[in-house]
């Protein structure tokens, strides 16, 4: 399974640190092991699924994906949890480096709350120059 462009793929998990292995192997069938966002594209998937369940309350955790071919746009949506993503760049933290890390590597990401109180995180990875 390779992800067709222009194409938006869905997957739902449970909210369980388990599964973001999980997530990330859906992530790169999806993409295909040539892609060349890949291994920053299942860093970042982890990152932000793990922060979706550790933070994000609800049982589920909603996962897309969208590519035109080269740009892959990854979204995750956890159940809100009540807090927004706030940034912290504290090197000697035992956490708090997701978004720092998201920052680096993605060409640009944000977050939104939805109508329905959830949160979506999403961040997008353009191949290198």
């Amino acid at each position: 399974m390779t992800a067709s462009p222009g194409v938006r793929h869905l997957q739902v998990f449970p909210s369980d640190t388990e599964h973001v292995a999980a997530a990330r192997h859906w992530v790169a069938k999806l993409l295909g092991s040539a892609h060349p966002a890949l291994d920053d594209c299942i860093l970042l998937t982890s990152e932000t699924c793990t922060n979706a369940v550790i933070h994000g309350g609800g049982n589920s955790v909603e996962l897309s994906v969208e590519t035109d071919g080269q740009t892959v746009t990854v979204a995750v949506v956890d159940g809100g949890g009540g807090t927004l993503p706030h940034y912290t760049d504290d090197p000697c933290g035992l956490g708090g480096r997701g978004l720092p890390i998201l920052e680096a590597l993605s060409e640009d990401w944000g977050f939104d709350v939805l109508d329905d109180g959830r949160l979506r995180v999403w961040f997008r990875l353009a191949p290198p120059s």
